[in-house]
């Protein structure tokens, strides 16, 4: 059988030459000359996102933020975006020691700042790190609330070209870290050890600290402390051959999902990420005119319960409270009728797919219950509650569109409360930037959050229930909170996963006694595209490298900027197929007629010789 399909193959790669030979003359007159134009130079993506703080990796501990330090930074290692392993980037090979204590990391020679003259070193990594973990320790920003002092001992520089990590306790998903935007390079000429790089209007190159990455980023306006609009052009000095695929870079930012999803329709992008709502993605489905993207789904989303005295409002520090509260929730109403079962209702703080946490496993909290009213009552008459007498709370949601569909959900949820009868809510709302403040000072009673993983870890995601950031002070009321910390402490020190899973499993059923957040949805990644547009990745890490995005010519089989020869190989190995058939490529039906044939080959003959 494999013998027959080669030689067919060899007879279709044959046939298909001939057509070249013949047709390539022709095909090369004016009047044959393909219409299509790659630009390629210029890429467009819209969002709803912004950069909540800064784009300093000692600051900045948001989901776009980050996204603008990966893709203008640089660091030892990061996530291979087909596979979710570790690869190589300014490390090219590290080792470990047999107590796991420390790690040694030799660097890549040859890579260059911004001033093409100071070459990256080992003195480049202390110093980011040091800075971030000493020199500016911020409250809000990821190493304090990802405790690399709790991890990280110090980091000495070993030779110029090598760089040793000393760690305080064995910690399996280290390399995990060192792959997340916290602990990418910085160039200390526009670092301050002190200080957070935060916007400078008028002057982008004193907003950044970050240049060795794929993209520079050559302009950045906001207008009211909104985010307006951003470029990254490729940077001359990136020691990556081959990329960035795109030169440059345009990030515009909308007010809504439904604006952005009119750009998208008209146009006026190309890229679509971060948020369009359930309903208009299934409506985008069908639209001819564009590509909807859907990658794996590791962020969530959760219920934060201020336990802290807030105004003249209910003290939420009994655990009976927030446990009454869990119980009125019903995820799954929210993932249908919001999300249209694009998400999925979520019974742990780590989500499924991490170890310990398999498609299908039953989830801590479901001992609680969805729309367990009669639970929740009898807690709540325990303290004095009931139909006279409501429990009154406040509930709050950002109106950025930094989440999906914010509105609706706490529309939802206070519904559902208000089913128990016994409950009487206040919705109350913030733009993101005010969302933020509100969170740090710890007015918002209680409140709608979400999360995207530093790392791909379970570490990464229980440490969420007494998270210091989040300012809901369970660690100052919390009935089992050290209980909860020697778990984790314990799971993180080890490298043998059963413990590790069991550990988790214990950490969480106390979560679930206590109740300081709660578990909503697990979402998926979406983007939606023009359908020329290719390199999305939407992998575990969440993030949308912009570095592999790419405009491709409709000939352009294997994606790497050139129709030639290796593109008609691709297309023998489809030809005479349709879409039922075993070896059908969807991408090489170039004019859309449900059959890869002659007519097929025919255009990639006009576009043979073109680069994108």
């Amino acid at each position: 059988m494999c013998l027959e399909k080669g030689v067919k193959m060899k007879k279709n790669l044959l046939l298909i030459v001939i057509i070249l030979v013949l047709l390539l003359p022709m095909l090369r007159t004016p009047s044959f000359v393909s219409a299509f134009d790659s630009g390629g130079a210029t890429l467009v993506i819209g969002t709803t996102d912004s950069v909540e703080s800064a784009i300093d990796p000692a600051q900045a501990y948001d989901f776009f933020g980050w996204e603008i330090i990966q893709n203008t930074g640089c660091g030892l290692v990061e996530t291979e975006p087909a596979t979710g392993d570790i690869m190589p980037s300014l490390a090219t090979s590290w080792s470990l020691t047999p107590d796991g204590l420390t790690w040694t990391f030799n660097l890549r020679q040859g890579v260059y700042f911004d001033d093409n003259v100071t070459e990256f070193n080992a003195t480049h990594v202390k110093y980011s790190f040091d800075r971030a973990m000493i020199g500016i320790a911020s409250p809000d920003g990821p190493q304090l609330n990802m405790e690399y002092d709790a991890i990280i001992d110090s980091v000495e520089v070993a030779s110029k070209y090598v760089v040793q990590f000393n760690l305080k306790i064995q910690f399996a998903p280290f390399l995990r870290l060192m792959a997340c935007p916290a602990a990418l390079i910085v160039n200390p000429v526009y670092a301050p050890f002190d200080q957070v790089v935060y916007y400078t209007e008028g002057n982008v190159r004193a907003s950044t600290p970050m240049d060795l990455g794929p993209y520079k980023l050559t302009k950045w306006e906001q207008f009211a402390g909104k985010d307006m609009e951003m470029w990254l052009e490729a940077n001359p000095n990136y020691w990556r051959i081959g990329y960035p695929k795109t030169e440059k870079i345009i990030i515009q930012f909308y007010s809504d999902a439904t604006a952005l999803r009119l750009a998208i329709e008209a146009g006026d992008i190309d890229v679509a990420f971060r948020h369009i709502s359930a309903t208009d993605i299934e409506d985008l489905k069908d639209n001819p005119d564009v590509k909807v993207w859907q990658g794996v789904g590791v962020a969530i989303q959760y219920m934060i319960f201020q336990e802290d005295p807030v105004g003249t409002l209910p003290q939420l520090n009994d655990a009976r409270i927030r446990r009454a509260l869990a119980a009125c929730l019903n995820r799954s109403e929210v993932t249908t009728t919001v999300f249209l079962d694009q998400l999925s209702p979520l019974y742990s703080m780590i989500p499924t797919g991490m170890i310990g946490r398999p498609e299908g496993a039953a989830g801590p909290f479901e001992v609680l219950g969805d729309a367990n009213y009669t639970y929740a009552r009898s807690l709540l008459a325990e303290l004095g509650y009931n139909e006279a007498n409501k429990l009154e709370i406040e509930l709050w949601y950002e109106t950025s569109g930094h989440y999906p569909s914010s509105a609706e959900q706490a529309q939802l949820y206070k519904a559902q409360f208000e089913a128990s009868g016994v409950i009487s809510v206040a919705l109350k709302f913030a733009d993101w930037p005010s969302y933020r403040i509100n969170r740090n000072e710890g007015v918002m009673h209680v409140f709608i959050y979400g999360w995207y993983p530093d790392y791909i870890d379970p570490d990464n995601y229980a440490f969420l229930y007494y998270a210091v950031w989040l300012n809901h002070h369970y660690i100052d009321y919390g009935e089992h909170y050290a209980e909860m910390k020697a778990a984790y402490d314990a799971a993180r020190a080890s490298s043998n996963e059963t413990e590790r899973v069991n550990l988790y499993d214990e950490l969480e059923g106390y979560a679930v006694m206590d109740c300081p957040v709660v578990p909503l949805w697990q979402g998926k990644a979406f983007a939606v595209t023009k359908p020329d547009v290719q390199g999305v990745y939407l992998d575990i890490t969440q993030s949308l490298r912009m570095w592999y995005l790419i405009f491709t010519l409709p000939g352009d089989l294997n994606y790497d900027g050139i129709v030639n020869i290796l593109d008609v190989i691709v297309l023998a190995g489809s030809f005479g197929s349709e879409p039922d058939d075993p070896n059908w490529n969807p991408d090489a039906d170039l004019n859309d007629d449900g059959t890869i044939n002659i007519f097929d080959a025919i255009l990639i003959a006009g576009d043979f010789g073109k680069t994108s």
